[in-house]
């Protein structure tokens, strides 16, 4: 016989470490680092947002906020029956001349709005 088969098993009376949750903490907070690093470098590489900027048009005594525009020709858009939500792209000319803003939208459907 061998002498490892004579010797009786220890395995149950081994000493296992104890856990120490000390360890542990350190790993957390390290991983809690690492993600608020991540989640920081994310943040740095979405560029800022710019503000829109408010385009005011002026001719002679007039002004008109082409926002204000904007939303006119939407309105006289839908009004005429079409979907909310329908405008794929849109387009407007400003002609201040004839105080009329025209308007393309989804290239097909046209139309025109007062400027001011």
């Amino acid at each position: 016989m061998d002498k490892k088969e004579q010797q009786p098993m220890t395995a149950g009376k081994e000493a296992i470490p104890e856990k120490d949750e000390t360890a542990v903490m350190p790993e957390t907070a390290t991983q809690a680092d690492t993600a608020a690093q991540e989640e920081k470098a994310v943040q740095q590489e979405e560029p800022k947002q710019e503000p829109a900027p408010e385009i005011i048009f002026q001719y002679r005594e007039y002004e008109a906020s082409m926002d204000a525009v904007t939303d006119r020709v939407k309105s006289h858009y839908y009004a005429k029956g079409h979907a909310h939500g329908s405008i794929e792209s849109i387009q407007i000319y400003v002609k201040p001349e004839d105080f009329t803003a025209y308007y393309v939208i989804n290239d097909g459907v046209v139309g025109k709005v007062n400027l001011f």
